[in-house]
């Protein structure tokens, strides 16, 4: 797989790195895990504190494009992770609704 960043943005307020790229490659579409490992390697980060959020096949092409997310820390990644209702949360919680 080939990997080339379009798009590396440091947003501060959220502290985070917002990643866009393009991979090309010859095989199945890659899966997240794969594209962790290539970001990671290709912009030495901490692999525990990155997030694929996207990886949007092109139709006809043996290419995507690719949504990643590096948080600076580990607070960070669980407070919006949870926000989003990825982890921790229930439905009730969500809808805010209590269990008796």
């Amino acid at each position: 797989m080939e990997l080339k960043i379009t798009n590396d943005y440091e947003n501060k307020l959220l502290g985070r790195r917002e990643i866009r790229a393009y991979a090309v490659y010859s095989d199945k579409t890659p899966t997240k895990a794969e594209v962790k490992e290539e970001v990671c390697k290709k912009l030495s980060m901490d692999p525990d504190l990155v997030e694929i959020r996207e990886i949007k096949q092109q139709y006809g092409l043996m290419a995507s494009d690719i949504t990643a997310y590096s948080y600076s820390s580990r607070e960070i990644m669980d407070k919006l992770f949870k926000k989003r209702g990825k982890k921790g949360a229930t439905k009730e919680a969500k809808s805010g609704a209590t269990a008796t």
